[in-house]
């Protein structure tokens, strides 16, 4: 059988593995163990090499960690007091809650990492607020579902660090990279978000005349936020300026999240509990993927499939961006159907030669494919972010209203995706201007 029949099969047999709804580790893994049997069996000595080495991997430690901040961060208190300093400073303006939703969740993200924790709070908090203040479903949950992606790009993003453990790639300069295009993308949103409704005052109308705050108010209001501020600057500032390793901020990160919830007085022991239980499904979830990613991965290589794989991309037309686009549009696709961390594992080492022999920057590629992966977060039919926002709605909003809500936002997010495609500087000048 041709070198290229045996490649096809592999992933044909994947993916049916996957639409069987076999878990992605086991179908990474078992589809490996299956083709090496049969076609390669030496390369069967990669299944307990990935089982031994991948858990030392020293980068590794950021992800329990940063999980873990998120986790109590979620139980802070930085959702009801940075929702209600947005209530009080723009809500008086059109679309003003939804703005402020967006706003929130960028906080959010910049003090997380992943997206579930904005999703499900602005789910619980904002979503009510605005549907009492009689605010077009759509724009309310649109707004939700896009702010809670943004938790994929801006750092400290867990997706980065999964990308740059598998493309050896700097995880300081990919939390740099993706903040510009982060703020980029929560610029679009509040500006769409704000014209829509000035032109269509009804779906996003602003607070009553009658309520209305003090300069006090409002400025007690942003001073409930400080020690947040304070955890993002810290965490991020000693990444970016080389004080700390990635796994020494994160570990100063989750211990500050541990303090801003003890002196909120939201610590309890349900809330440790969930905390960790949290991070521990999270961080189980992940590292059996990875493992069975390396499997996949090694056994592909032993193949001979990588090199051919490469060979026929590069001997396509249209040149870098040709191939670029190619790469973009597969990642796009496979977010429609398969898991985020299914994908970076997946698809980062097998594009990752191709970006080399292209010459192309890994940290651009790098910033280029997780906001790709953040549109798969809010496109049907396997976006996470629409499950997430779905099982905390009420009962009256379906599906069907969730996936509505999400397409102008996805257009927004396709826009950005474009102009850092076209325009590099948009990830690479933070990084290079910090290098000096």
């Amino acid at each position: 059988m041709s070198l290229e029949i045996i490649t096809a099969l592999y992933f044909l047999c994947l993916f049916v593995s996957l639409f069987l709804g076999l878990p992605v580790a086991f179908g990474l893994g078992g589809t490996a163990v299956i083709f090496a049997l049969f076609f390669e069996p030496r390369a069967l000595l990669a299944v307990p090499s990935a089982f031994y080495s991948t858990p030392w991997n020293s980068i590794l430690v950021t992800i329990p960690l940063f999980l873990f901040m998120g986790s109590l961060i979620r139980y802070s208190g930085i959702a009801t007091a940075a929702y209600d300093a947005v209530y009080k400073l723009i809500g008086h303006i059109p679309g003003g809650l939804a703005i402020g939703t967006v706003k929130v969740s960028t906080i959010f993200a910049a003090v997380t990492g992943i997206t579930p924790p904005a999703t499900i709070a602005m789910g619980q908090i904002a979503y009510p607020s605005m549907m009492k203040y009689k605010y077009d479903r759509k724009i309310a949950i649109g707004s939700i579902c896009a702010g809670g992606a943004l938790g994929a790009l801006i750092p400290p993003s867990v997706p980065f660090i999964f990308y740059g453990l598998l493309a050896n790639a700097s995880i300081g300069k990919l939390f740099m990279a993706g903040l510009v295009p982060g703020l980029m993308l929560a610029t679009f949103y509040a500006i769409y978000i704000g014209v829509r409704c000035k032109l269509q005052p009804h779906i996003g109308p602003a607070l009553p005349k009658e309520i209305r705050f003090s300069r006090r108010e409002k400025l007690a209001s942003l001073l409930d936020i400080w020690p947040f501020a304070v955890l993002i600057v810290v965490v991020l500032g000693a990444i970016w300026g080389g004080i700390t390793t990635p796994a020494e901020a994160a570990a100063l990160g989750a211990t500050g999240a541990l303090l801003i919830t003890v002196i909120n007085r939201q610590l309890s022991w349900e809330v440790l509990k969930d905390s960790l239980s949290t991070t521990l499904k999270l961080t189980g979830m992940g590292l059996w993927i990875l493992i069975g990613a390396n499997i996949f991965l090694n056994i592909f290589n032993s193949l001979g499939s990588q090199d051919l794989i490469t060979s026929a991309v590069l001997a396509m037309p249209g040149g870098t961006m040709g191939v670029l686009f190619l790469m973009m549009l597969i990642i796009l696709v496979l977010g429609m159907v398969m898991d985020d961390w299914a994908i970076i594992m997946l698809c980062t080492p097998l594009f990752i030669p191709i970006v080399e022999a292209l010459e192309v920057d890994k940290i651009w590629f790098g910033v280029l494919f997780i906001v790709n992966i953040q549109i798969a977060y809010l496109t049907p039919p396997f976006g996470f972010v629409l499950f997430w926002i779905k099982s905390i709605l009420p009962s009256d909003v379906d599906m069907g209203n969730v996936y509505q809500s999400v397409w102008p936002f996805v257009l927004l997010q396709l826009l950005g995706l474009t102009l850092i495609f076209l325009f590099p500087q948009i990830a690479l000048w933070l990084p290079d201007w910090v290098e000096g």
